[in-house]
């Protein structure tokens, strides 16, 4: 009985490993498509990233009370530390991604304020006609 908790622990944890490398390889390719401008592309991906996170949720809710208690075991702590690492992974590359966004919205902006100004007009007189000779 003891075991089968266990090997249900680790099973619920090596999805959840497998779920945050597939985070991973998303987070990659939504880098991907913000380098080459596909907003669109880029959205799915951010919803494949949320239909991800809620599997992890579900599955953490189930195994959370067994890990404080088996957390210091063999096969369960070397999964929470290869969890811990991918997590930090993903961490630091929602970070990233955010932060280009930011400067593209910012750098969008720039040129959408740029566009609303209409030229000065110049105070000096200038001729309406211009003699241009061949």
């Amino acid at each position: 009985m003891l075991l089968d908790k266990k090997e249900e622990v680790i099973q619920s944890l090596d999805f959840i490993k497998k779920t945050y490398l597939k985070l991973v390889v998303l987070k990659q390719l939504e880098k991907e498509a913000h380098e080459r401008g596909e907003y669109r592309s880029l959205y799915e991906l951010s919803e494949d990233e949320r239909i991800l996170v809620e599997d992890i949720n579900k599955h953490m809710k189930y195994i959370v009370p067994e890990l404080v208690v088996r957390k210091n075991e063999a096969g369960v702590s070397e999964r929470i530390s290869e969890i811990e690492r991918l997590q930090d992974l993903v961490i630091k590359k929602s970070l990233l991604l955010k932060k280009n966004l930011e400067q593209s919205c910012n750098q969008t902006r720039k040129k959408l304020e740029h566009l609303g100004k209409q030229p000065v007009k110049s105070t000096l007189a200038a001729p309406q006609i211009v003699n241009i000779r061949a």
